[in-house]
């Protein structure tokens, strides 16, 4: 059986569905602000790296940015999550851990003497 090969607007797709999350993020956060057209841009390809945003300027994080703010392995968090230590939420099929609940896991982090 021959592997099928991967269409390259597969990872194009997610980056769009990516923008439009961030957006709609954005006007549940923000939504006094004033909507002041943006110019589009057209990406070719889509970005290597997820921006790493700071806790305060969201309502929830998917596991790669908490794995990225936390700096914490994917085994390690998943590991918090299954013993309790760290709470997370599924949306359809995304895992997301809420703000609130990060800044608790972080503030019980043991201190360094």
């Amino acid at each position: 059986m021959m592997p099928r090969k991967s269409d390259p607007r597969i990872g194009e797709l997610f980056h769009h569905v990516r923008q439009a999350i961030n957006i709609l993020e954005d006007l549940v956060t923000h939504p006094t602000a004033a909507a002041e057209p943006q110019p589009r841009v057209e990406a070719k390809s889509p970005p290597r790296e997820l921006p790493v945003p700071t806790v305060s300027d969201k309502l929830a994080y998917s596991v790669k940015e908490v794995i990225k703010l936390a700096h914490v392995s994917r085994s390690m968090l998943y590991r918090e999550i299954s013993e309790g230590n760290l709470r997370a939420v599924k949306r359809g099929n995304r895992t997301l851990i809420l703000a609130a609940d990060l800044r608790d896991w972080i503030a019980r982090w043991p201190t360094s003497r």
